[in-house]
């Protein structure tokens, strides 16, 4: 019976707290005709897998649906890797961190990554996860923002917490999505899957073509002085024949002669 009762106690907090009287986000679907498809899953998937590959499904599901829903606020991107990816060109200011700090270039898990694809395909296909609502932000359990007190708290899923901004209604959604085309200097770093099944390697980063400003920091040059063996007896050297060379000093000379003192020259 107290093992019954710890199950359904710990059935209870994983579920999701979910605050009542929310609107639901509309089913999103993307294009499957136009070859941005690839595009928009490689990004989501990414988005999945470094923002919640150690999260349950819905843990998942709900990041995706974040994703999904900025799309349709005129505050951001109307693409998928637009709204992924915003910021990630500066030093500070990407929406998600994964993009800026280093970590799409570590080694992937190929059984998460397909997880978060298989997710990532779902909700690309119309599938909606509810109990997040029309939340636009989210942020782990272990940190409190500065910007978390100014949204409402949406829900609770796994390790994130996730915020609607005040006031919002599913007529603020009315930004239509678009279609993914490649943009010069934006390419979006990609994950090499074929060779998780060959040699047993596992998948890793293939290319990262993001434009970064680069800083040009001016070097000034200065002489370098140093010497060489016997440098040191070669400026003894010059010292005394410059002594040698130099003219007498201008005056008399006086000399002893016969027990006198006689000055000679002028």
């Amino acid at each position: 019976m107290k093992r019954h009762i710890l199950f359904v106690a710990s059935l209870i907090s994983a579920a999701p707290v979910i605050a009542q009287g929310q609107d639901a986000p509309a089913p999103y679907r993307a294009n499957r005709n136009t070859a941005g498809y690839d595009r928009s899953l490689e990004c989501l998937t990414q988005a999945i897998y470094y923002e919640a590959r150690n999260q349950p499904a819905d843990g998942q599901r709900a990041v995706a649906q974040v994703v999904l829903n900025r799309i349709r606020h005129p505050s951001y991107p109307n693409t998928v890797c637009g709204v992924v990816f915003q910021g990630s060109e500066r030093v500070t200011g990407c929406q998600f961190s994964f993009t800026c700090d280093g970590s799409m270039y570590r080694e992937i898990e190929p059984y998460a990554w397909e997880q978060a694809q298989t997710i990532a395909g779902e909700a690309l296909s119309g599938s909606v996860y509810r109990p997040v609502g029309l939340a636009l932000n989210y942020h782990t359990t272990a940190i409190r923002p500065y910007w978390a007190p100014s949204l409402e708290r949406q829900a609770v899923v796994g390790a994130h917490i996730f915020y609607r901004r005040p006031g919002s209604t599913a007529a603020s959604f009315a930004q239509a999505p678009g279609e993914e085309f490649a943009e010069a200097g934006a390419s979006v770093p990609r994950v090499q899957r074929e060779q998780a099944r060959r040699g047993g390697r596992r998948p890793r980063l293939q290319y990262a073509n993001l434009e970064m400003p680069v800083m040009e920091i001016p070097v000034v040059e200065r002489p370098v002085r140093f010497r060489t063996l016997g440098a040191r007896q070669a400026m003894s050297t010059q010292r005394t024949s410059s002594r040698r060379s130099a003219p007498a000093r201008a005056g008399a000379r006086v000399a002893v002669e016969g027990g006198v003192r006689v000055a000679r020259g002028s």
